[in-house]
């Protein structure tokens, strides 16, 4: 195993994926001082991607250990020969896999101890964060297959082809909605991000294949309350209307004509929840079905991230974890966030303007929509402006949204 190891780690990307996982009590204590040396060689070569083996035998030799005995010398020059031989690309992965998942299981153990103990430890989120950095790690074989000129998406999706939208203006602006985009709906608090999702979900769940639903993971208001703004918006109709059906015993029919299912679009409660927590009730609910999810507020879902990190850079994280799932899931993706108080009585606000980011939110999208707002306009207090400082499904020929909308609030919707 120690000669083995020694070959694998010769490559500079391999010694620094498990560096830290390397059981040294279980080694030979000369595989544990070419491993250290190993390490001061890339330091002092930080441009070499692999070992070259006579210039780390004569820095050995001659800088860090001058003063060997004969007799460990000779110890020393046989696994520098051995060395010499390369280890397959195989061997090398079983062989990282082990160590990491060795000194991974090891990491647990003590964890386990310290709890048995009544140390104060989040033991859950300690583990997974261990996992998650284990697997980062670990060596995985890899699809080599790459594309070429035949190999594109030209018309493979047009523009006309997906989800439209609610909105004649943004139809003509951009191009229809497919699975994998990543739309970020941006607002002050209060100015109406909910009935854009409302909206859009209730003009969304009809064009969706029979059995997909729209998943809404909400960690803002209550799920009672948003599927209420929800039924409003699919029937465009008042509160005092809607008791009036539902005392009548046809609301439900109507709600049901509207969105095409009554469990079409799904609002789960998922405060205090993690990312990791979203992916196990996504693959309970079926992959296959989900036919687009609303994150409403993404910031607000945990995303364990090392100690002082900022949160930016937690937000940038969560936002490409997101981004990711619905590329994995084929789904659109529609996030909610806050605009920072400079965007405040701003007609149309930045996309540096974003709550809490400097540019991590916004590498994370495909197109970000601001609802702008005229705050200390009495006269304009149901104006909104619609906009996409940063899009990348505008259709050719078309100038950037600028369009202004009036918030009908007593039914949900944008008119």
């Amino acid at each position: 195993m120690d000669i083995a190891l020694l070959r694998s780690l010769k490559a500079q990307e391999q010694y620094k994926r498990v560096q830290g996982y390397v059981p040294a009590e279980a080694l030979d204590k000369q595989t544990v001082a070419i491993i250290k040396d190993i390490g001061k060689y890339f330091k002092a070569c930080p441009e070499e991607e692999t070992i070259n083996l006579p210039v780390f035998e004569k820095m050995f030799f001659e800088s860090w250990h001058r003063s060997l005995g004969d007799s460990d010398v000779e110890r020393y020059k046989k696994i520098f020969k051995n060395m010499v031989e390369d280890s397959s690309e195989e061997l090398d992965r079983m062989m990282i896999n082990n160590l990491i998942q060795l000194a991974t299981a090891n990491k647990v153990a003590n964890l386990s101890a310290e709890w048995d103990s009544g140390e104060e430890i989040n033991m859950v989120e300690e583990i997974r964060m261990l996992t998650d950095a284990a697997e980062e790690r670990m060596s995985h074989a890899v699809d080599m297959e790459w594309a070429d000129i035949d190999d594109n998406t030209i018309d493979d999706e047009g523009d006309d082809e997906g989800l439209t939208w609610p909105w004649p203006f943004m139809n003509e602006c951009y191009r229809n909605i497919h699975g994998g985009d990543m739309h970020i709906v941006a607002a002050r608090p209060g100015m109406g991000k909910t009935t854009f999702l409302t909206q859009l979900n209730a003009h969304i769940a009809p064009q969706l294949e029979d059995g997909q639903f729209i998943v809404w993971f909400n960690n803002e208001s209550k799920k009672a309350r948003i599927m209420s703004h929800q039924i409003k918006s699919a029937l465009g109709r008042t509160s005092k209307e809607l008791k009036e059906l539902k005392d009548a015993g046809t609301m439900r029919d109507e709600y049901i004509a509207a969105v095409g299912h009554p469990t079409r679009i799904r609002v789960f409660d998922v405060h205090g929840m993690a990312h990791y927590q979203i992916e196990e009730m996504l693959k309970k609910l079926g992959h296959d079905k989900v036919g687009m999810i609303v994150f409403d507020m993404l910031d607000n879902l945990k995303y364990p991230v090392p100690t002082g990190t900022r949160e930016d850079q937690r937000l940038e994280n969560l936002y490409k974890w997101a981004r990711e799932t619905g590329v994995l899931l084929d789904c659109p993706v529609f996030a909610t966030s806050q605009v920072s108080n400079e965007g405040a009585n701003l007609q149309y606000p930045a996309e540096g303007m974003l709550k809490d980011s400097k540019t991590g939110k916004q590498g994370a999208c495909d197109n970000i929509i601001m609802v702008g707002s005229e705050d200390d306009n009495p006269l304009a207090a149901n104006q909104r402006f619609f906009s996409m400082p940063k899009t990348k499904t505008r259709r050719e020929g078309q100038q950037d949204m600028r369009e202004e909308i009036r918030l009908n609030a007593d039914i949900g919707r944008y008119v």
